[in-house]
Protein backbone atom coordinates (compact mmCIF):
# COMPACT_ATOMS: atom_id res chain seq x y z
CA UNK A 1 0.00 0.00 0.00
CA UNK A 2 1.53 3.41 -0.86
CA UNK A 3 2.67 5.09 2.25
CA UNK A 4 0.39 8.38 1.34
CA UNK A 5 -2.29 6.23 1.40
CA UNK A 6 -1.45 4.84 4.93
CA UNK A 7 -0.86 7.81 6.41
CA UNK A 8 -4.22 9.66 5.21
CA UNK A 9 -2.38 11.80 3.30
CA UNK A 10 -4.02 13.85 0.13
CA UNK A 11 -2.31 13.42 -3.58
CA UNK A 12 -1.07 17.35 -3.49
CA UNK A 13 0.39 16.58 0.07
CA UNK A 14 2.35 13.93 -0.53
CA UNK A 15 3.54 15.00 -3.78
CA UNK A 16 4.95 18.12 -1.73
CA UNK A 17 6.36 15.49 1.11
CA UNK A 18 8.34 14.14 -1.51
CA UNK A 19 9.58 17.13 -2.92
CA UNK A 20 10.65 18.45 0.58
CA UNK A 21 12.51 14.40 1.15
CA UNK A 22 14.05 14.69 -2.34
CA UNK A 23 15.81 18.50 -1.54
CA UNK A 24 17.04 16.71 1.82
CA UNK A 25 18.35 13.94 -0.63
CA UNK A 26 19.73 16.35 -3.10
CA UNK A 27 21.87 17.92 -0.53
CA UNK A 28 23.16 14.85 0.83
CA UNK A 29 24.74 13.96 -2.36
CA UNK A 30 25.72 17.74 -3.22
CA UNK A 31 27.74 17.12 0.31
CA UNK A 32 29.61 14.27 -1.21
CA UNK A 33 30.63 15.78 -4.69
CA UNK A 34 32.12 19.10 -2.81
CA UNK A 35 33.82 16.45 -0.28
CA UNK A 36 36.95 14.71 -0.67
CA UNK A 37 36.37 11.46 -2.43
CA UNK A 38 38.44 8.48 -2.52
CA UNK A 39 38.49 6.49 -5.58
CA UNK A 40 39.80 2.88 -5.83
CA UNK A 41 40.20 0.53 -8.58
CA UNK A 42 40.07 -2.99 -9.11
CA UNK A 43 40.45 -5.71 -11.72
CA UNK A 44 41.09 -9.03 -12.07
CA UNK A 45 40.90 -12.16 -14.64
CA UNK A 46 38.32 -15.15 -13.88
CA UNK A 47 39.15 -18.68 -14.76
CA UNK A 48 37.83 -17.81 -18.42
CA UNK A 49 40.26 -15.39 -19.13
CA UNK A 50 38.15 -11.84 -18.86
CA UNK A 51 39.10 -8.98 -17.38
CA UNK A 52 36.79 -7.33 -14.68
CA UNK A 53 37.19 -4.30 -13.76
CA UNK A 54 35.47 -2.46 -10.78
CA UNK A 55 35.86 1.20 -9.18
CA UNK A 56 34.54 2.31 -5.43
CA UNK A 57 33.81 5.89 -4.31
CA UNK A 58 34.21 6.73 -0.90
CA UNK A 59 32.99 9.91 0.38
CA UNK A 60 35.23 11.45 3.63
CA UNK A 61 32.25 13.16 4.80
CA UNK A 62 30.52 13.03 8.04
CA UNK A 63 27.07 13.79 8.90
CA UNK A 64 26.02 15.34 11.76
CA UNK A 65 22.56 16.38 10.97
CA UNK A 66 20.35 18.41 8.59
CA UNK A 67 18.03 21.16 9.26
CA UNK A 68 15.11 21.76 7.25
CA UNK A 69 14.96 25.82 7.22
CA UNK A 70 11.50 26.26 6.33
CA UNK A 71 10.07 23.96 8.90
CA UNK A 72 12.52 25.97 11.87
CA UNK A 73 10.66 29.54 10.50
CA UNK A 74 7.49 28.61 10.30
CA UNK A 75 6.34 26.27 13.48
CA UNK A 76 3.04 25.11 11.91
CA UNK A 77 4.61 23.85 9.18
CA UNK A 78 4.28 20.81 9.45
CA UNK A 79 0.96 20.42 10.46
CA UNK A 80 -0.51 22.28 7.99
CA UNK A 81 -1.17 21.56 4.32
CA UNK A 82 2.20 22.06 2.49
CA UNK A 83 1.80 25.74 0.38
CA UNK A 84 4.79 26.40 -3.01
CA UNK A 85 6.10 28.52 -0.10
CA UNK A 86 7.33 25.22 1.78
CA UNK A 87 8.30 23.49 -1.38
CA UNK A 88 11.48 25.89 -1.66
CA UNK A 89 13.34 23.52 0.92
CA UNK A 90 16.75 25.59 2.53
CA UNK A 91 18.44 22.47 3.85
CA UNK A 92 22.02 23.60 6.39
CA UNK A 93 23.73 20.21 5.86
CA UNK A 94 26.15 20.08 8.73
CA UNK A 95 29.20 18.13 7.67
CA UNK A 96 32.21 17.43 9.05
CA UNK A 97 34.46 16.19 6.39
CA UNK A 98 37.43 13.86 7.69
CA UNK A 99 40.03 14.30 5.45
CA UNK A 100 42.53 11.64 5.08
CA UNK A 101 40.99 9.47 8.13
CA UNK A 102 40.83 12.44 10.57
CA UNK A 103 37.72 14.21 11.97
CA UNK A 104 37.97 18.06 11.40
CA UNK A 105 37.97 19.99 14.20
CA UNK A 106 35.20 21.47 15.18
CA UNK A 107 33.32 24.13 17.37
CA UNK A 108 31.34 22.04 20.75
CA UNK A 109 29.54 25.62 21.06
CA UNK A 110 28.18 26.02 17.94
CA UNK A 111 27.13 22.27 17.37
CA UNK A 112 25.12 22.60 21.06
CA UNK A 113 24.09 26.02 19.81
CA UNK A 114 22.48 23.43 16.73
CA UNK A 115 20.54 21.17 18.87
CA UNK A 116 17.99 23.40 19.81
CA UNK A 117 15.42 21.86 21.92
CA UNK A 118 16.35 18.31 21.24
CA UNK A 119 18.31 16.18 23.65
CA UNK A 120 19.08 12.27 23.92
CA UNK A 121 18.24 9.69 26.61
CA UNK A 122 21.21 9.02 28.51
CA UNK A 123 21.51 6.34 31.66
CA UNK A 124 23.48 7.25 34.71
CA UNK A 125 24.86 4.46 37.42
CA UNK A 126 27.93 5.60 40.01
CA UNK A 127 29.66 2.42 40.77
CA UNK A 128 32.29 2.06 43.54
CA UNK A 129 35.84 0.14 42.49
CA UNK A 130 36.87 -2.76 44.56
CA UNK A 131 40.29 -1.81 46.51
CA UNK A 132 43.41 -3.89 46.57
CA UNK A 133 41.16 -6.21 49.21
CA UNK A 134 38.57 -6.74 46.91
CA UNK A 135 36.23 -4.62 48.57
CA UNK A 136 35.11 -1.58 47.74
CA UNK A 137 36.49 1.38 50.76
CA UNK A 138 33.41 2.88 53.33
CA UNK A 139 34.40 6.48 51.43
CA UNK A 140 33.93 5.05 48.13
CA UNK A 141 30.36 3.92 48.44
CA UNK A 142 29.04 6.83 50.68
CA UNK A 143 30.33 8.92 47.78
CA UNK A 144 28.72 6.59 45.46
CA UNK A 145 25.04 6.54 47.18
CA UNK A 146 25.81 10.95 47.44
CA UNK A 147 27.50 11.63 43.83
CA UNK A 148 23.98 9.51 41.82
CA UNK A 149 21.34 12.23 42.60
CA UNK A 150 23.53 14.99 42.93
CA UNK A 151 25.09 14.31 39.15
CA UNK A 152 21.26 13.52 38.02
CA UNK A 153 20.72 17.04 39.40
CA UNK A 154 23.58 18.70 37.71
CA UNK A 155 22.25 16.81 34.41
CA UNK A 156 19.04 18.95 33.94
CA UNK A 157 21.32 21.77 32.64
CA UNK A 158 22.66 19.42 29.90
CA UNK A 159 22.51 21.29 26.48
CA UNK A 160 23.10 17.36 24.76
CA UNK A 161 21.53 14.66 27.17
CA UNK A 162 18.51 14.10 29.58
CA UNK A 163 20.39 12.23 32.45
CA UNK A 164 18.75 9.97 34.09
CA UNK A 165 19.49 7.39 36.32
CA UNK A 166 20.03 3.69 35.29
CA UNK A 167 17.23 1.45 35.84
CA UNK A 168 17.09 -1.56 37.61
CA UNK A 169 18.74 -4.41 35.43
CA UNK A 170 17.77 -8.09 34.98
CA UNK A 171 19.75 -10.62 35.21
CA UNK A 172 17.64 -13.85 34.81
CA UNK A 173 14.78 -14.25 32.08
CA UNK A 174 12.12 -14.29 35.31
CA UNK A 175 13.41 -10.91 35.93
CA UNK A 176 12.96 -9.23 32.62
CA UNK A 177 9.18 -11.30 32.67
CA UNK A 178 8.84 -9.99 35.78
CA UNK A 179 9.79 -6.11 35.74
CA UNK A 180 9.67 -6.06 31.69
CA UNK A 181 12.41 -5.21 28.86
CA UNK A 182 11.69 -2.30 27.03
CA UNK A 183 11.79 -0.47 30.21
CA UNK A 184 15.34 -1.26 31.39
CA UNK A 185 16.64 -0.47 27.33
CA UNK A 186 18.71 2.27 26.79
CA UNK A 187 20.94 3.81 24.19
CA UNK A 188 23.34 5.50 25.96
CA UNK A 189 24.57 4.96 29.69
CA UNK A 190 27.02 6.87 31.55
CA UNK A 191 29.10 4.28 33.84
CA UNK A 192 30.93 6.46 36.64
CA UNK A 193 33.59 4.30 38.47
CA UNK A 194 35.09 5.69 41.75
CA UNK A 195 38.62 5.03 42.23
CA UNK A 196 40.71 5.56 45.30
CA UNK A 197 44.45 7.52 43.90
CA UNK A 198 47.67 7.11 45.59
CA UNK A 199 47.37 9.96 47.88
CA UNK A 200 43.82 8.56 49.22
CA UNK A 201 41.17 11.07 47.20
CA UNK A 202 38.53 9.94 44.82
CA UNK A 203 38.47 10.50 41.12
CA UNK A 204 35.77 9.41 38.65
CA UNK A 205 36.40 7.88 35.98
CA UNK A 206 33.24 8.28 33.51
CA UNK A 207 32.59 5.52 30.04
CA UNK A 208 29.67 7.08 27.95
CA UNK A 209 28.77 3.57 26.22
CA UNK A 210 26.67 2.86 23.46
CA UNK A 211 23.69 -0.02 24.43
CA UNK A 212 22.56 -2.23 21.95
CA UNK A 213 24.49 -0.26 18.55
CA UNK A 214 27.77 -0.17 17.31
CA UNK A 215 29.05 3.31 18.53
CA UNK A 216 32.47 4.78 19.81
CA UNK A 217 33.06 4.43 23.37
CA UNK A 218 34.07 7.59 24.97
CA UNK A 219 36.42 7.63 28.35
CA UNK A 220 36.81 10.88 30.61
CA UNK A 221 38.63 11.29 34.03
CA UNK A 222 36.52 13.54 36.64
CA UNK A 223 38.41 14.94 39.30
CA UNK A 224 36.43 15.66 42.57
CA UNK A 225 36.55 17.61 45.49
CA UNK A 226 38.05 16.98 48.82
CA UNK A 227 36.15 15.42 51.74
CA UNK A 228 36.26 19.10 53.62
CA UNK A 229 34.40 20.29 50.23
CA UNK A 230 31.17 22.49 50.86
CA UNK A 231 28.06 22.18 49.57
CA UNK A 232 28.69 24.79 46.62
CA UNK A 233 32.34 23.62 45.46
CA UNK A 234 30.24 20.34 44.70
CA UNK A 235 27.55 22.06 42.45
CA UNK A 236 30.63 23.60 40.80
CA UNK A 237 32.75 20.41 39.88
CA UNK A 238 29.50 18.25 39.03
CA UNK A 239 28.42 21.77 36.99
CA UNK A 240 31.68 21.14 35.27
CA UNK A 241 31.45 17.29 34.41
CA UNK A 242 28.41 18.13 32.94
CA UNK A 243 29.84 20.74 31.11
CA UNK A 244 32.48 17.96 29.91
CA UNK A 245 30.63 15.70 28.98
CA UNK A 246 28.52 18.14 26.48
CA UNK A 247 31.53 19.57 24.84
CA UNK A 248 32.96 15.59 24.01
CA UNK A 249 29.59 14.73 22.45
CA UNK A 250 28.44 18.19 20.97
CA UNK A 251 28.98 17.26 17.39
CA UNK A 252 27.94 13.79 17.20
CA UNK A 253 24.68 13.08 15.58
CA UNK A 254 21.60 13.79 17.25
CA UNK A 255 19.06 11.03 16.66
CA UNK A 256 16.28 9.32 18.46
CA UNK A 257 15.55 5.49 18.47
CA UNK A 258 12.45 3.78 16.31
CA UNK A 259 10.32 0.54 17.44
CA UNK A 260 7.60 -0.56 15.72
CA UNK A 261 6.99 -2.08 11.84
CA UNK A 262 5.79 -0.86 8.59
CA UNK A 263 3.65 1.98 9.54
CA UNK A 264 3.32 1.25 12.85
CA UNK A 265 6.17 3.11 14.41
CA UNK A 266 6.83 4.54 17.43
CA UNK A 267 9.77 6.69 19.47
CA UNK A 268 11.15 5.39 22.21
CA UNK A 269 11.70 9.00 23.61
CA UNK A 270 9.06 11.99 23.62
CA UNK A 271 8.42 15.42 24.95
CA UNK A 272 11.22 15.22 27.65
CA UNK A 273 13.63 15.09 24.85
CA UNK A 274 12.21 18.05 23.28
CA UNK A 275 10.29 15.91 20.52
CA UNK A 276 6.97 17.70 20.35
CA UNK A 277 3.54 16.47 18.20
CA UNK A 278 4.26 17.73 14.23
CA UNK A 279 7.92 17.29 13.89
CA UNK A 280 9.20 16.11 10.85
CA UNK A 281 12.25 13.33 11.14
CA UNK A 282 14.41 11.75 8.72
CA UNK A 283 14.05 7.84 9.19
CA UNK A 284 17.81 6.33 8.47
CA UNK A 285 19.70 3.20 8.73
CA UNK A 286 21.74 3.45 12.55
CA UNK A 287 25.05 1.88 11.13
CA UNK A 288 25.17 4.78 8.15
CA UNK A 289 25.31 7.06 11.16
CA UNK A 290 27.66 9.76 11.02
CA UNK A 291 30.34 8.44 8.37
CA UNK A 292 28.23 6.10 6.59
CA UNK A 293 25.18 8.28 5.75
CA UNK A 294 26.87 8.98 2.11
CA UNK A 295 27.50 5.14 1.06
CA UNK A 296 25.60 4.37 -1.83
CA UNK A 297 22.09 3.59 -1.71
CA UNK A 298 22.22 5.38 1.64
CA UNK A 299 20.31 8.09 0.92
CA UNK A 300 17.82 6.45 -1.42
CA UNK A 301 16.41 4.26 1.55
CA UNK A 302 15.85 7.55 3.84
CA UNK A 303 12.50 8.53 4.49
CA UNK A 304 10.21 11.59 5.70
CA UNK A 305 7.98 11.17 9.25
CA UNK A 306 6.33 13.23 11.54
CA UNK A 307 5.57 13.15 14.82
CA UNK A 308 1.46 12.55 15.49
CA UNK A 309 0.02 14.53 17.96
CA UNK A 310 -1.93 12.88 21.28
CA UNK A 311 1.41 12.58 23.46
CA UNK A 312 1.92 9.13 21.87
CA UNK A 313 4.69 8.91 20.02
CA UNK A 314 3.81 7.40 17.30
CA UNK A 315 5.15 8.48 13.70
CA UNK A 316 3.48 9.32 10.79
CA UNK A 317 4.90 8.11 7.33
CA UNK A 318 5.46 11.12 5.06
CA UNK A 319 7.59 10.56 1.81
CA UNK A 320 9.74 7.52 0.60
CA UNK A 321 10.08 4.06 1.25
CA UNK A 322 7.71 2.47 3.60
CA UNK A 323 9.08 -1.49 3.14
CA UNK A 324 11.55 -1.93 5.82
CA UNK A 325 11.16 -4.16 8.45
CA UNK A 326 12.24 -1.81 11.49
CA UNK A 327 12.72 -3.41 15.12
CA UNK A 328 12.42 -6.87 14.46
CA UNK A 329 15.52 -7.42 15.66
CA UNK A 330 16.42 -9.93 12.92
CA UNK A 331 19.61 -8.42 12.33
CA UNK A 332 21.95 -5.25 12.07
CA UNK A 333 19.86 -3.86 8.81
CA UNK A 334 16.96 -3.75 10.51
CA UNK A 335 17.99 -1.01 13.60
CA UNK A 336 16.58 2.27 12.16
CA UNK A 337 16.65 6.37 13.70
CA UNK A 338 15.20 9.37 13.39
CA UNK A 339 17.10 12.55 12.53
CA UNK A 340 15.49 16.12 13.55
CA UNK A 341 15.23 18.36 11.04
Amino acid sequence: MPAAAQSGLSSAQAAAHERDLEAIRQALVETTVAAPVRVQSFGWIDSQGRLHEESQFTSDARVRGVRVQAYLEDPAAPSATPSAATHQVTVDLESLPTGLGRRAPSDPAQCLARNGRWRQGLHLEVLAAPGPSGASSPQALRTAQVLLPLLTAAGRESRRWVIRPRPFQASSSYERALFGRESDASDWLARVTLLARPDGQLEGDLQLLPQGHAAPPRHLRLALPGPQASGVEWAEHLAAWVNMLDRETACDPMWFAVQGQGDQLRLKEGGAHGLQAGDRLLLVRRQHLAGRLLEPGAVRATALVQVEAGGSNALRWLAGPNSAPIGTGASAADDWVVLPL
